[in-house]
């Protein structure tokens, strides 16, 4: 029986390490292109596993020097970051709302919020140009800050208003009246530093999803000063760099990058964030 048992965790073991490794040969296969150089990365004598000397760092070179893709990457954690933090600065006080207090209009005004989510962008792309457009904030870095966080806002108020609402027992608020706190006073000092494994997945998911967008900055942008990264590699393919595969996945490491780093070291706190939805 023990020996049965050891065998079926060994046959799941390498099954899960095969569907990983399956699952794994896409971005390895990226990471070991954008090591290659030119000539190694579009030629069919390349092995699996390349020679040393056709390993080079050309590709990683060339994307930052000749694409100017240090603006490009500046660009995208700043509106990356900035979207993040507005996002949470209203979707915060807006969750909180919905999760403890009653009045009219709540659940209309949640339930509309939630159908945004499943809205798609698409579709409203030439509305919010007109309206960026008379606003002035046509190619702006403030401008795709601001779309980006109006389309997050929806889902960071869905995540967060779960976790207030079964995450935190209501009680803890009431001890804390009692104890003579305000209603702000009971939220910001015992609410919001229970809330912040549910704010740091939230944090990461509204940076995720800037960091990702495509859609707007393509929309709101035609200068390549505002361009962010994501976008900035659909034009690059445009370019003679669909010769230079190596410099392209280059590109394609360095985006992936920032998330990556950022989900590892919050990696803890989403799972604990996620649990009270």
């Amino acid at each position: 029986m023990l020996n049965e048992t050891r065998r079926t965790k060994t046959v799941l073991y390498v099954g899960l390490a095969l569907f990983a490794l399956w699952a794994l040969i896409p971005y390895i296969w990226v990471l070991r292109t954008s090591l290659l150089t030119n000539f190694a990365a579009i030629s069919s004598d390349t092995g699996y596993i390349p020679a040393l000397e056709s390993l080079s760092l050309v590709g990683y070179e060339q994307i930052w020097d000749r694409y100017n893709f240090t603006t490009y990457f500046a660009n995208s954690l700043i509106v990356s970051i900035a979207a993040t933090l507005i996002s949470l600065l209203f979707s915060i006080p807006g969750a909180y709302a919905f999760a403890r207090l009653d009045f009219p209009g709540r659940k209309f005004l949640f339930y509309t919020a939630v159908f945004t989510i499943m809205f798609p962008w698409i579709v409203i792309t030439i509305p919010v140009y007109e309206v960026f457009f008379f606003l002035g904030l046509i190619n702006t870095l403030d401008g795709v800050t601001i779309a980006i966080s109006i389309f997050v806002l929806p889902q960071t108020i869905w995540l967060l208003q779960g976790f207030f609402r079964q995450g935190i027992p209501e009680n803890i608020e009431e001890a804390a009246l009692i104890d003579g706190h305000t209603e702000i006073g009971a939220f910001l000092r015992i609410v919001l530093p229970l809330s912040a494994p549910a704010v740091g997945a939230a944090a990461l998911f509204s940076f995720l999803t800037a960091w990702n967008n495509f859609l707007w900055v393509f929309v709101l942008t035609s200068d390549e000063e505002v361009r962010t990264a994501t976008v900035a590699i659909h034009y690059i393919l445009g370019s003679d760099v669909l010769r230079q595969w190596n410099a392209l996945m280059a590109a394609v490491v360095l985006l992936v990058a920032p998330p990556v780093i950022f989900y590892g070291l919050s990696q803890r706190y989403v799972g604990e964030g996620l649990g009270g939805v």
